[in-house]
């Protein structure tokens, strides 16, 4: 038996353990473990109900991260590893007890313990000795890993991990969800809920200070004061909410600048139909799934060159473009996407090349291998 350990279960979370229970080597042999059934780590329930015929036990069902306390949700996680009786045990990560409870549960019993990693180097100001900690810490609870890309397993390697045994493609969404949306979108006779307003540039996220949304619309309005005419969708709420409207207002173009607040997958896929280019201009972000899910949906990528996924995803020039966090790097950018609207398409169509290479089914693949080494 596996089990694979969430806090969260998100949609792509969900589509994971579904593409483990498919796979033929792990059949009937995966068990999901969800934390909390109430709010998450951040603040808010993110539960994906997409969950139907799945086996998925929470283990806290009415109470929320916060609530329960970590030492309460360490402890259900070892009554529940004991009761589950796992050889392989799949864990997010090493920073809280509840990870590191089902770590330990798994080395006392001789269980194979893999870490799912999406750290890179520069997600953080690294100190000395928290590294030095670490280097000991993953060496001594962990067999494997499965992470997200190139970043993330160089990041291992420094931290004193085997690079044969690292596994790839830990970051993966339903490619299939937001490609089949927006192409239906797109061919559909029928305007749908959204409807566009005219050639747009799309973010998606939360709209808070790492999301570096504020330089994004410093670089939208450096764009339109030389001539771009297309206009800036951004989905998503956050804590800088209200702050960015008033930066869109007082750059003078706050009415092509559209805050279109908290959408549900399905409505994100709409927008994703309809842009010219997906923007991520983050200042840190371990991955950046939201650029998956724009790629599956046949969209050209601006991603900042802090974003885990810039090295893996964006070929440079192919399907996008890999940039500096900053205003005039954007703007650079967002220039080139629009006087090159004629090759767009094409770009969108390399977006999903290369992200037929990360799907769920990969991911389950990676896990099998493990589980069968």
């Amino acid at each position: 038996m596996t089990a694979v350990i969430w806090i969260d279960w998100y949609a792509y979370h969900v589509a994971r353990l579904r593409a483990l229970v498919q796979h033929r080597e792990l059949r009937e042999q995966v068990v999901g473990l969800e934390l909390v059934g109430g709010t998450g780590v951040h603040g808010r329930v993110f539960r994906s109900e997409d969950r139907r015929n799945l086996p998925i036990l929470t283990l806290l069902p009415d109470a929320g991260w916060e609530e329960a306390g970590q030492g309460k949700i360490a402890a259900a996680v070892w009554r529940r590893l004991r009761e589950v009786n796992p050889s392989v045990i799949l864990v997010p990560g090493y920073y809280n007890m509840p990870a590191l409870a089902a770590a330990i549960w798994g080395k006392l019993h001789r269980r194979r313990t893999v870490l799912m990693a999406e750290s890179t180097k520069m997600d953080h100001e690294r100190v000395w000795w928290k590294e030095s900690f670490k280097r000991v810490l993953v060496r001594l609870l962990f067999d494997w890993a499965v992470a997200g890309g190139k970043p993330h397993a160089r990041y291992l390697v420094e931290l004193g991990f085997r690079g044969d045994r690292i596994a790839r493609s830990y970051d993966v969404v339903d490619n299939r969800f937001y490609a089949d949306l927006a192409d239906r979108a797109r061919s559909s006779k029928t305007p749908p809920m959204f409807r566009p307003l005219r050639e747009y540039f799309l973010y998606v996220g939360r709209l808070s200070l790492e999301k570096n949304v504020g330089s994004l619309i410093d670089a939208y309005a450096a764009y339109r004061s030389v001539g771009g005419r297309s206009a800036l969708v951004i989905v998503g709420d956050g804590p800088l909410r209200e702050e960015l409207r008033e930066a869109a207002r007082v750059s003078g173009w706050g009415g092509d600048i559209h805050f279109e607040g908290q959408k549900s997958a399905e409505e994100i896929a709409l927008y994703y139909a309809f842009a010219a280019c997906f923007v991520l201009p983050s200042t840190r972000e371990p991955w950046g799934l939201v650029v998956n899910e724009a790629m599956a949906a046949g969209l050209p990528v601006i991603v900042s060159d802090r974003c885990g996924c810039a090295e893996d995803l964006v070929h440079q020039g192919e399907n996008g473009y890999v940039v500096a966090p900053t205003s005039d790097a954007i703007c650079e950018a967002l220039l080139r996407i629009d006087t090159n609207a004629e090759i767009r398409g094409a770009m969108g169509e390399r977006s999903r090349q290369i992200i037929s290479e990360y799907t769920p089914e990969h991911w389950a693949a990676e896990v099998a291998r493990i589980v069968q080494n």
